[in-house]
């Protein structure tokens, strides 16, 4: 086992610290505790979702908002709509009023977490976020068995909120 230099150890620590950070944060929010989910059987759209940031990453066309570079170690917020564009929570919080549904392009016109149709799933850092508008939550529940093009009813890992 290769031994770990004093950044290693750094980047780790703030690694943990952002993640818990990001955990109180939708804890508080009512979403409740997080439960941990493997990439493998994450929803499709967050596998999706974290791909696009990852390869964005990778060729370095990914960007983010001015308020991750300050204040040191934090969640950052990825929206499945725009998932080379990376957010702090508050930016997060700012734009769900005029975030896009994921399924039709719509506007989702969601200005509460409280709706319940916010779908979230929490890397160690990352918090990945999708909106959908009222007609697609509804359509995409799972106790609507008359929509079998509809398979993938896993949502996210924080709560559920009401239907």
């Amino acid at each position: 086992m290769k031994d770990k230099t004093p950044r290693d150890i750094a980047v780790d620590d703030q690694l943990r610290a952002a993640g818990a950070e990001g955990a109180q944060w939708l804890s508080a929010a009512g979403w409740g505790p997080p439960v941990t989910v493997p990439v493998q059987k994450a929803a499709r759209w967050q596998q999706e979702t974290r791909a696009r940031m990852l390869a964005a990453q990778a060729d370095e066309s990914c960007t983010w908002c001015v308020h991750l570079l300050n204040g040191g170690p934090q969640p950052v917020v990825v929206h499945a709509e725009h998932p080379t564009h990376l957010v702090c929570r508050a930016c997060s919080i700012a734009a769900r009023p005029r975030r896009a549904c994921l399924d039709c392009g719509g506007p989702a016109a969601s200005a509460s977490p409280a709706d319940g149709r916010e779908d979230v799933f929490m890397g160690p850092v990352a918090i990945y976020t999708r909106l959908r508008c009222a007609t697609c939550h509804r359509a995409d529940r799972p106790d609507r068995p008359d929509r079998p093009d509809r398979p993938d009813p896993l949502t996210g890992t924080f709560g559920n909120g009401p239907s």
